[in-house]
């Protein structure tokens, strides 16, 4: 019987693989790819697609404190003589991954990228003996290190010198390295993202961006020490302190050709894995079932599905998407509007659906509830894939559909069952309002707007844009009972939203929506003008043309998340 490689299940520590002579798929050549681009490299792909293994497997080949050939002999970038000659094992390297910084609070989060810092230094602790360093820069390291005190008379300014420390921290370790080893530094950070998405999830991305953002920003900004830097995660967060003013900056997301290869598996190197584990009667499953990934023109397969089914003798099952809690695609979808969520829907159906993609997506846009973010998030993370570009020459928007059927599966268990909690809850609220249990719906009405303000601020430009999806995401549950309007011309002007009932037993609901000013006074004498907007503008009239005498009128006026609502 054929004795096969055991498969890197759990692996992402590519001396180990080599060493123990697991299954490997050869991605040598992005090393290739990687010099010959910019100074700073952000690569962005989904979740599990082998990014924190390609960038093990460059730690390897630039660090200079130790003897790693043996790894690459046999591989693909051994037959680059100049490239191997040049730079294997010849950098001072930084590495650093992220992708254990979850924490639930601001102050653990710091402590735990400090730790991750502190570790980092611990492994160039040689600097402290090293003749060409200042006692200055010895005593930074000494501190960082907590070999020495920080000065300060009061905690505060203690903290406040420690996150200033902190966040020189890598510029500084790269100018100490060039000096002792007279070579430039290569600084390679892993899932660089997942701290700031935990940081916006619970709800302290404001204090711990700018934190987060001078660590980085110093380190990559103007920075003379530096041969090269590589970033990897799932989202390019661009902030203005992290990535604006970096020169040189190369950015490598699914919808450009820069390593459309080198993360996750063609459709060759599939059929290669198959064939090794005598797996080739799955083909039409495994496309069926992990393919429809688009990474820049380039048909990819999701490798952790891939090496999973190889270890399960061929059975296929959703293993991708049981990997992770999708914690904020979740919570996108529970707060998304109405017509969101119809799409997830038509989605679901197989229906392809056009947006516009925004890759320099932010989490603070998020707050937005624009559709574009929701769907740039979807596409980014894997979930949806991109069919064709359907934009004008230069207009970023695609054509998208759900990648597969692996993730199908998501879409219509995890998803559709959101929606449907979300449905059932809403209705229950409005129909407090038809019920006439005014109090009630107030209550409730004011209670999602406290859950809900985090993710969705309502400051910007239109900030009635959450009031109105809020009550069209309620709405969604009730269309077999009535005919919803939204922003359309009713009487002498354009009422916010309103909802027709089929049976004439039932009241018909205007709902406007309010921002108060303060030259109006407090929030109930917006409210008020809302009522009064109402009933002088004549909203009642398309609802009364189709017979319907008991109208109720529902004024909402909001300053943030301060609400006042008069029913009438």
């Amino acid at each position: 019987m054929k004795k096969f490689k055991r498969l890197p299940i759990g692996r992402s520590d590519f001396k180990s693989i080599i060493e123990d002579n697991m299954y490997y798929i050869d991605k040598s050549m992005l090393i290739k790819e990687i010099i010959e681009s910019g100074d700073v490299i952000l690569i962005t792909r989904p979740r599990r697609f082998g990014k924190t293994l390609n960038m093990s497997m460059m730690k390897y080949f630039f660090r200079n404190d130790q003897d790693n050939k043996h790894l690459f002999e046999g591989l693909k970038i051994w037959k680059e003589k100049e490239i191997i000659e040049k730079y294997l094992n010849k950098y001072p390297v930084i590495y650093l991954t992220f992708k254990d910084a979850k924490k639930q609070e601001l102050l653990s989060m710091k402590i735990k990228m400090k730790t991750l810092i502190k570790e980092v230094y611990d492994d160039h602790n040689y600097l402290l003996n090293s003749e060409k360093l200042s006692e200055i820069e010895k005593k930074y390291i000494k501190q960082i290190l907590e070999l020495e005190k920080i000065d300060g008379n009061t905690i505060d300014e203690k903290i406040r010198k420690e996150d200033e420390l902190y966040e020189n921290s890598l510029r500084n370790l790269s100018e100490y390295l060039y000096k002792h080893h007279e070579r430039k530094v290569i600084l390679l950070i892993d899932e660089y993202d997942t701290p700031i998405q935990q940081s916006y999830l619970k709800g302290y991305y404001n204090e711990f961006i700018n934190f987060m953002g001078n660590i980085l920003g110093n380190a990559l900004k103007d920075n003379e020490y530096l041969e090269k830097g590589v970033l990897t995660g799932i989202t390019r967060v661009a902030k203005e302190s992290i990535f604006t003013g970096v020169n040189n900056l190369d950015v490598s997301t699914i919808l450009g050709k820069l390593f459309n290869d080198k993360f996750g598996l063609t459709w060759e190197e599939v059929e290669e894995t198959l064939k090794y584990y005598g797996l080739e009667y799955e083909k039409e499953k495994v496309i069926e079932w992990y393919n429809g990934y688009n990474f820049g023109g380039k048909e990819i397969y999701n490798p952790y599905s891939i090496i999973n089914l190889a270890r399960n003798k061929g059975e296929i099952k959703y293993y991708w998407i049981n990997s992770s809690g999708n914690e904020l695609i979740k919570q996108l979808i529970r707060q998304s509007t109405a017509e969101v969520k119809t799409k997830i829907e038509e989605l679901i159906e197989g229906k392809t659906i056009e947006s516009s993609i925004d890759e320099n997506l932010v989490y603070g846009d998020l707050d937005k509830s624009t559709e574009e973010s929701i769907w740039t998030l979807f596409l980014f993370t894997g979930y949806l894939t991109w069919v064709e570009h359907v934009g004008e020459e230069g207009e970023p928007r695609y054509s998208l559909r759900i990648t597969n059927k692996e993730t199908l599966q998501f879409f219509k268990k995890t998803v559709m069952d959101i929606i449907k909690e979300s449905k059932i809850h809403y209705e229950s609220i409005l129909m407090e309002l038809i019920h006439e249990n005014y109090e009630e719906f107030k209550i409730a009405f004011k209670r999602i707007v406290e859950r809900t303000i985090s993710y969705f601020d309502v400051s910007g430009e239109e900030p009635e844009r959450f009031y109105h999806g809020l009550i069209l995401g309620m709405v969604v549950g009730l269309s077999k009972k009535y005919i919803v309007k939204s922003n359309r011309e009713a009487g002498y002007g354009r009422a916010d939203v309103i909802l027709i009932p089929k049976e004439k037993k039932e009241p018909g609901i205007i709902f406007e929506f309010k921002k108060h000013y303060i030259k109006e006074g407090n929030l109930k004498n917006s409210a008020e003008k809302g009522i009064k907007q109402i009933e002088e503008k004549g909203y009642e009239e398309e609802i009364k043309s189709y017979g319907i005498e008991k109208i109720i009128k529902v004024a909402i006026a909001f300053d943030k998340k301060n609400v006042e609502i008069i029913v009438k």
